[in-house]
C-alpha cells in the first residue's frame, strides 16, 4: 500500500468518524427532545454542536498526522547540523515486540526509511571526506618533508663550489653542477606532486622496473651526498636482477627516506648494509641495517607520525605509507645503542 493511499484512507476514516458522531448526536437529541424538530433554537444548538465536533475532529487529525511530521522535521534539523545518528526518541516510536513503527508513524513508513538511508549516506560521505582530507594532508606533509633532501644537496654542493679555500677542477665543478641540476629537477617533480588529486589513496603510476637497480641508484645517490661523509655503505643482492611492478618515483622516495634517516641520525663511522633477496613466496625483501644509535621500541610500534626531533624523524612514517601503498610491508626493529634493522617486503610482479 503506497503512501498516498494510506493518507487518503486515514482522512476517509476521520470523515466517517465525524459523520458517525454527528449522527449519534442527532439521534440523542431526537430521543431526549422528540418535539423539538421544529424548534429554531434546537436547530441552532445542533449547528453549533456540529461545528464544535468538526473543529475537534480537525484538531484530532492535526495531532494524529502532524506529530510524525514534527518528528521528521526534528530529524532533518539534526541532519542539517551534521548529527547523523538516530534521534533520541527513535525507540519510542517503534513497537518493542515487532520493531515496526507505531500508529500514526507507520503512515510515513517510506519517509522514515529514506531518512534513515539518507542519514547513513551522509555519515558515510562525511567519513570518506575526512579520510580523503587526512590523506591529502599526509601527502602534502610528506612532500614538504622530502623537499628538504634535494635542498640539502643543492645547499651542500653550492657551498662547496663557492668555497674560496679550495680550487675545484673543471671536472669537479661540472660534477657538482650536474648534481645541482638533477636535484633542481627533483624539486620541480615534488612541487608538481603537490597538485596531485588525492582521494583517500596515494596515486601510483606503476611500471615494470628492476628493483635491484632502483635500490643501487638510491644508495649511490645518498652515499655521494656531502652530508653522508664518513658513513660506510655496503650492498649485497641475490639475484642480480629482480623485476617488479611499482611506481619508481614513490618507491625511490620511500627508500631514500630510510637511507637519509640512517645517515643524518647516526654519527660518522656508521656502517649501513643493504641486502636484496627474493623470497619463496614471490616477495622481494630489501633489508637495511645500521650499527648506529638506534631508537626506542615505543617509536617502532607506533603508527602515528613520529616527531622530527626523534631519532627516526618523519621520514619513517612517510616511507611506511608509500610502501604500504604498493601492497608491501615495512618491518622495523631497533633499540637504543644497538642499531636499526629495516625490512621492506614487496610483492613481485605476477608472471
Amino acid at each position: 500500500m503506497n503512501f498516498m493511499l494510506r493518507i487518503a484512507l486515514q482522512l476517509l476514516a476521520f470523515f466517517f468518524l465525524f459523520v458517525f458522531i454527528h449522527m449519534i448526536t442527532a439521534v440523542t437529541i431526537q430521543f431526549f427532545w422528540p418535539q423539538g424538530g421544529t424548534d429554531a433554537n434546537l436547530s441552532i444548538y445542533v449547528l453549533v454542536l456540529s461545528t464544535v465536533l468538526f473543529l475537534l475532529i480537525l484538531l484530532l487529525i492535526g495531532w494524529y498526522l502532524g506529530r510524525p511530521v514534527y518528528f521528521i522535521i526534528v530529524w532533518l534539523r539534526r541532519l542539517a547540523r551534521g548529527q547523523y545518528d538516530l534521534p533520541i526518541r527513535w525507540d519510542e516510536i517503534r513497537s518493542r515486540k515487532s520493531g515496526t513503527l507505531k500508529i500514526p508513524y507507520s503512515i510515513y513508513k517510506e519517509l522514515f526509511e529514506h531518512l534513515h538511508i539518507l542519514a547513513n549516506t551522509l555519515q558515510k560521505n562525511e567519513k570518506e571526506l575526512q579520510k580523503s582530507e587526512q590523506a591529502k594532508q599526509e601527502w602534502i606533509r610528506g612532500i614538504s618533508h622530502d623537499l628538504k633532501t634535494p635542498l640539502t644537496y643543492i645547499s651542500g654542493y653550492s657551498t662547496m663550489l663557492i668555497n674560496t679555500e679550495y680550487r675545484w677542477s673543471e671536472a669537479e665543478q661540472k660534477e657538482f653542477l650536474t648534481v645541482i641540476q638533477q636535484k633542481a629537477a627533483h624539486l620541480q617533480e615534488l612541487v608538481q606532486d603537490l597538485n596531485e588529486t588525492i582521494h583517500g589513496q596515494i596515486p601510483l603510476k606503476a611500471e615494470v622496473v628492476d628493483i635491484v637497480e632502483l635500490v643501487r641508484r638510491t644508495v649511490a645517490d645518498v652515499s655521494s651526498a656531502p652530508w653522508a661523509t664518513g658513513r660506510q655503505f655496503m650492498m649485497d643482492t641475490d639475484p642480480d636482477q629482480i623485476p617488479g611492478s611499482c611506481d619508481p618515483k614513490l618507491l625511490t622516495r620511500a627508500i631514500r627516506n630510510l637511507f637519509v634517516n640512517a645517515v643524518v641520525h647516526n654519527p660518522e663511522g656508521t656502517r649501513i648494509a643493504v641486502r636484496i633477496s627474493q623470497l619463496h613466496d614471490r616477495t622481494t625483501e630489501i633489508q637495511i641495517e645500521d650499527d648506529g644509535i638506534g631508537f626506542s621500541e615505543t617509536l617502532v610500534k607506533s603508527d602515528a607520525a613520529i616527531p622530527s626531533s626523534e631519532r627516526s624523524g618523519l621520514g619513517l612514517s612517510i616511507a611506511k605509507q608509500l610502501i604500504e601503498a604498493h601492497g608491501g610491508d615495512l618491518i622495523v626493529t631497533s633499540k637504543p645503542n644497538e642499531g636499526t634493522s629495516l625490512s621492506i617486503r614487496l610483492p613481485l610482479m605476477q608472471s
